[in-house]
């Protein structure tokens, strides 16, 4: 039985977003993943969707949370299950950094932008542009 000390795993920091990736191939999982996730005010998750559903859990901060053409604020702690398929992003809603982490029942999920085309995966994206670009 791997055991993987959170202390120990690398955190990957982009422009937008810090992640630590918890649970991966890499590390023997087959059929899930789990992303560890810090975003600094200014910072955001752009629109985009997985093919498969997406569990975030808030841990800290408080986030404002697009789904689909719905806006609403999300204060930690608390759960937001996305469907498989919905358009989601989100951002700090405060000045407070935003903590979570981001449950995929597949060890590889896929980004992918509002038009269907493959994003990065969070530890490769240094987009710098702002998200109303």
């Amino acid at each position: 039985m791997p055991v993987y000390p959170h202390d120990d795993l690398p955190t990957s920091e982009v422009p937008r977003i810090r992640t630590k990736n918890l649970c991966h191939p890499g590390m023997g999982a087959a059929e899930t993943a789990i992303w560890q996730q810090w975003i600094e005010p200014g910072g955001f998750i752009p629109l985009h969707y997985h093919e498969v559903e997406e569990v975030l859990l808030i841990t800290a901060g408080e986030i404002e949370l697009t789904l689909e053409d719905q806006v609403s604020t999300v204060s930690a702690p608390a759960t937001v299950i996305v469907p498989a398929r919905q358009l989601h992003a989100l951002r700090p809603a405060g000045e407070s950094q935003v903590e979570l982490l981001a449950f995929f029942p597949v060890a590889e999920p896929i980004i992918l932008d509002p038009d269907g085309v493959p994003r990065p995966m969070p530890w490769d994206d240094h987009e710098t542009v702002s998200e109303s670009d």
